[in-house]
This record gives C-alpha cells, structure tokens and sequence, in this order.
C-alpha cells in the first residue's frame, strides 16, 4: 500500500513530538526546553516574586488630637484666632478673673445641629458640641488690645459619657498648642499697669482640677454659655448688636428666642449698672460654679448663683463652714456694712492656696473684684449679727 505524501508527512510530524517529549529535541535536530509540567523538581524555574501589598489606610485620627491644629478650628495663622466656617465667637457678661488673662471663647455644633436654650441655664447641646476658650496676657498691661502672649486652650467636647476636658499649651514661637494633661506652668515677661517691668507667673491647670470648677452633682458642666451671660452688648462689623440676637441669627437654636430685653442679663461688673446687680453679676462668674447646690461647695450652705437673693444663703450673718485660718478670724460670710469683719472678702484677698478664693487657678487676687464685693458689703444695711451662732471650731475646708 502506498501512502501519500501528505500522510507521511503527518505520521513524521507525530514521531517528531513523540520523540521531542522523551529526548527533548526538535524533529530538525534542535534542541528545546521541555513544558515546566515535565521537568524534574530540581529542575523546576523559581516563580516570580508576588507584588508587595498596598499598604493599608492610616484610620482617621479619634479626638483628642494631639495639636490643636488638627481641629481645624482656625483658619490661616493659628496664632490669629481668626474661626473657621461653622466656629462661632461669643462673649460673657461676667467673665472669671484669670490672673489678668484676657480670653477668646467660641462653640462648635455638629452641622445641622441646634441648642435648645433655657431661660437661665441648663441649655440642652447635641452631641459633638466643642466649646473653645484661648487665654492670653497682654504683654503691656496699659494696652490690652496691643500685643499679647496665648497660653493654653482650653476644649470642652460633648460625648455619650458628658463632657470631657481637654487642655493644650500654646509654644513660644506662638505656632502650635500642644495636648498637655498634666497642666503647666508658664512665665512671661510684661509691663505692668504702672508701665514698670514685671514678669507674670501663670498656672495652666491640669485636667482633672478643671472639674474643680466645672462638675456638678458629679457631672461636667458648661459654665458661662447661660442666657443671662450671653444677654449683652457686643459689636459686630463696627455695630453694637445684642448678642443673644446675633446668635441666633448664626443658626444657633432650636426655637426662636424671647426679645433680649424679655430675657434675664447679667451687667458688666465693672461697669455702671447699680452696684447690688454688678456685684451679683461678679459673684456668679467666680464664684456660683463651686457655691451652689450640687457644686464642690455646696456643703457650706453658701450660694452665690446671681438669682438667689436670700441673704442667708448669700452668707449675711451666716455662720462660717470653714474655722481656724480661713476665717481670718471673722465669724460671718458677710457683716452687713462691714466688709472688713467678713470672711468673704478675707478669702477673696488672700494668696495663701489654703485660703483663697476663687481656689483655681488663679494666683493673684482680682483687687478690682474685691474693691467690688467691699463696696456692695459696706453699703448693706447694718444690722449686726449678734443672733447667730458662733463659728463652729473645726479644721478649715473651702
């Protein structure tokens, strides 16, 4: 039988493979490299190396932050305050002396969120609310507007748990503000009122003393964002604006407010409202925190929020909580016509930690304050407080 070409040529083709798979050679004689599947395991090519795996997104940072840039409170130089979108300005009537310290304050709400205001306090703030306050000292005391030195920030955030403090050192160069929870002490160097050289000493507290004034029934609590405190005048694009009214023009509140004039207001201590308001006004900025029921000095039966106006409990002729050294001797909170014999004005003129007031975090008395509460003393009534008891003889206690 005689096979074509053709066929012959197939059957050559077939050997040829056969012969590749066993000899490793090509049917023209060339040598090939066999399929990996048939070399033996020592002969086997390294696989290539796998590509490295992308590395992973850093998770968003949880406040607290570290700095106080990473807020974004601020735009442009930090130093300069000047608040971003959503970072709304405000100022209080009664503010809480602070060894000179002038303060900027501004609150934060979560976008969209509003606050619902109570006709005195107890205003109501959604989740996230953030509350600033910036201390500064001027650094001429005949100038406060002029040139000046920021301390610390002071944050108040609002979780699930309550309020919680935070506080950031501000460094020399004035370019950041650095999370510092053990507090901190700072010297600057300044010219006093009289234009002479000085040097303040100025005391950063630490966190858990920043509940010394803001806890309350065991909870923290917002101070000077009440009604009557932000019930005032201030100026806005050169034009005097009450404030409460600007506010809520900002989108601030959950239901639109009383006329400013409906509401209640604390006046400027320093300023000319008669002098029982003023000194009622200061009282409660420096003091109403502690002397309140449910505040760290609620215990000693004197309270000092500006609505309370019985003289018994604003301290006339009451009987001393704390005896010995922070009485000064003194038998009465306040003598009426006699500031001189009150233990009010002793513990507020005096430097000695174990005996003044307010207990933090200043250092120096407020000699315009006291001038205040002596004046609002000498011009009560006299009426001798010969009928109450004794001050009892126990260790001294704020």
């Amino acid at each position: 039988m005689i096979r074509s070409q053709s066929s012959l040529d197939v059957l050559g083709a077939a050997a040829c493979l056969a012969l590749a798979a066993s000899v490793a050679l090509g049917c023209g004689g060339e040598e090939r490299t066999p399929p990996a599947s048939v070399l033996p395991d020592e002969q086997q090519p390294e696989p290539p190396e796998p590509p490295e795996p992308p590395e992973p997104p850093e998770p968003p940072k949880k406040m607290p932050y570290d700095t106080l840039s990473e807020y974004g409170f601020f735009e442009g130089v930090l130093s300069a305050l000047k608040p971003a979108a959503g970072v709304v300005p405000y100022e209080v009537a009664a503010p809480l002396w602070a060894d000179h310290a002038g303060k900027g304050r501004f609150i934060v709400l979560p976008e969209g969120e509003t606050i619902a205001a109570g006709e005195l306090e107890d205003w109501q703030f959604p989740l996230g609310t953030i509350v600033i306050k910036t201390f500064f000292l001027s650094l001429d005391r005949r100038d406060p507007a002029g040139a000046a030195r920021i301390l610390e920030t002071r944050l108040l955030v609002l979780g699930e748990a309550g309020w919680k403090p935070h506080t950031y050192v501000w460094n020399e160069e004035q370019t950041e503000a650095t999370r510092a929870v053990a507090g901190a002490r700072i010297e600057v160097d300044t010219i006093d009122a009289a234009g002479s050289p000085a040097r303040a000493r100025y005391v950063v507290p630490n966190t858990n003393q920043c509940n010394s004034c803001h806890e309350r029934d065991d909870r923290t609590e917002v101070l000077g964002l009440i009604t009557p405190q932000l019930n005032r005048e201030i100026v806005v694009d050169g034009e005097p604006r009450n404030q409460l009214a600007w506010l809520e023009e900002q989108g601030l509140f959950r239901e639109p407010l009383a006329a400013p004039e409906a509401l209640p207001s604390f006046p400027d201590p320093l300023g000319d409202a008669p002098l029982d308001a003023r000194a009622r006004a200061y009282l409660h900025g420096n003091c109403s925190h502690c002397h309140r029921p449910g505040g760290g000095g609620g215990v000693s039966g004197l309270v000092l929020l500006a609505w309370e106006t019985d003289p018994s409990k604003n301290g006339v002729c009451k009987v001393a909580a704390a005896a010995g050294a922070g009485t000064g001797g003194n038998a009465y909170d306040i003598v009426p016509g006699a500031p001189e014999e009150s233990i009010m004005v002793f513990r507020m003129s005096s430097t000695d930690p174990e005996i003044k007031m307010p207990e933090l975090s200043n250092r120096l008395p407020d000699a315009d304050g006291v001038d205040l509460v002596r004046a609002w003393i000498a011009a009560m009534e006299p009426e001798g407080c010969d009928g109450a008891a004794p001050a009892p003889d126990r260790p001294a206690s704020p």
